[in-house]
């Protein structure tokens, strides 16, 4: 029982914030606005860049599922809708660079002194270092509910996270991040 606990007491502090660390999410809204009123939405232009128009249908159904979660139905064509729906999404690549040092040559350190006590002063180490650019790509999907009849936004969300190479993984992330974003809608359950 002990061992579940130290695993679990693991688990919470270094596993959970670090998975929860990925994720940026921004959302604001009308602090005015009566959201109960809003019932029906219809879909607005929404932007996509090239490498994301596989997406196009995992975010709409992501955002519809969560709109139906709150409340809304889609309003029939030909009906006015009570608010406008759009989201934009982009992908950003940033480039870092990694030193790797092989671990021979003269180098400056503490440490033991042939392994008999501390000392410091010039040793062998360090030696030749690599440098090799990292590309890391972040994601990021603006949802944005405007008033039909006014033309004013009430609800804003922005979420960012980092993209993976692997299909599933992103699959994932996106949905999770639309239900982050909804979680902080101020109006339905």
């Amino acid at each position: 029982m002990k061992a579940i606990r130290v695993i679990l007491s693991f688990y919470l502090l270094f596993v959970a914030p670090a998975v929860a660390l990925g994720q940026k999410v921004n959302v604001d809204w009308e602090r005015g606005a009566i959201f109960q009123q809003y019932r029906t939405y219809a879909w607005g232009a929404c932007e996509d860049p090239g490498e994301l128009r596989l997406w196009q249908p995992r975010i709409v159904q992501d955002i519809e599922f969560q709109l139906a979660a709150k409340g809304f139905r889609k309003a029939p064509p030909g009906q006015q809708p009570d608010v406008i729906v759009s989201y934009r999404s982009d992908v950003e690549e940033r480039v870092s660079f990694v030193e790797y040092d092989y671990g021979y040559g003269p180098g400056w350190g503490l440490g033991p002194a042939m392994g008999w006590g501390p000392s410091w002063g010039w040793g062998w180490n360090g030696g030749p270092v690599t440098v090799e650019p990292v590309v890391e790509q972040k994601f990021e999907l603006t949802v944005e509910i405007v008033d039909a009849r006014r033309n004013q936004l009430l609800w804003r969300g922005d979420a960012t996270d980092n993209l993976s190479h692997k299909s599933e993984k992103n699959i994932k992330r996106l949905r999770r991040a639309v239900e982050k974003l909804f979680m902080n809608y101020p109006y339905g359950d």
